[in-house]
């Protein structure tokens, strides 16, 4: 469990340093000078990246599986939000447990269209990219999973009130397994 506390402090660590070091080099007089504070509801079209995918005949292969994710973020400073961002990835598969601390080997675990509900921080040095860092669970009826989630987005204005993004984000299930998304999604900003 110590080897747990320590990465998550590690990844805290880089990311926080990562932040202090974008605000030097962001640029404050952009679209900052007129912030407001607000609310962003927004869709994600992403496809869920496993590498430790279990096939039915017992073969471990990388797959992958469409996923649709709801995310809700209120920006209460130009440059940080607090949001909930909840993913479903739409169909059942089974997954090695090899992150499982205290050795015991590794098993394979069900999962049947888990939900993944994470708090996320999200930082925002300038005017497009965001660094995202939150916890939250993967909930399915085969179980629930501990999880930490960090991510970057790549948000472009299409007007005023709507906002297109892309985004990376990696999930570690604590002692059970790691996968990662990519996807393409629309908020709307009010």
């Amino acid at each position: 469990m110590s080897n747990l506390r320590t990465f998550i402090l590690k990844i805290g660590f880089c990311f926080l340093s990562i932040c202090s070091t974008l605000e030097g080099i962001a640029q404050e007089n952009d679209v900052h000078d007129a912030f407001h504070k607000h609310h962003m509801l927004g869709i994600v079209l992403s496809h869920t990246q496993i590498s430790q995918g279990v096939q039915s005949d017992g073969d471990k292969k990388w797959q992958a599986f469409p996923s649709i994710g709801i995310n809700y973020n209120y920006k209460f400073h130009p440059k940080w939000a607090l949001g909930l961002h909840n993913d479903i990835v739409i169909e059942d598969y089974e997954v090695e447990e090899h992150l499982r601390s205290g050795g015991g080997g590794n098993k394979t675990l069900e999962r049947s269209y888990p939900i993944a509900t994470a708090v996320v921080g999200s930082y925002k040095p300038g005017k497009h990219f965001s660094f995202l860092m939150g916890a939250g669970g993967e909930f399915a009826h085969t179980g629930n999973l501990f999880l930490v989630r960090v991510g970057v987005e790549y948000g472009l204005h299409i007007n005023p009130k709507w906002e297109m993004n892309i985004n990376l984000v990696n999930d570690l299930k604590v002692n059970a397994y790691n996968s990662f998304a990519y996807g393409i999604g629309i908020s709307r900003l009010f």
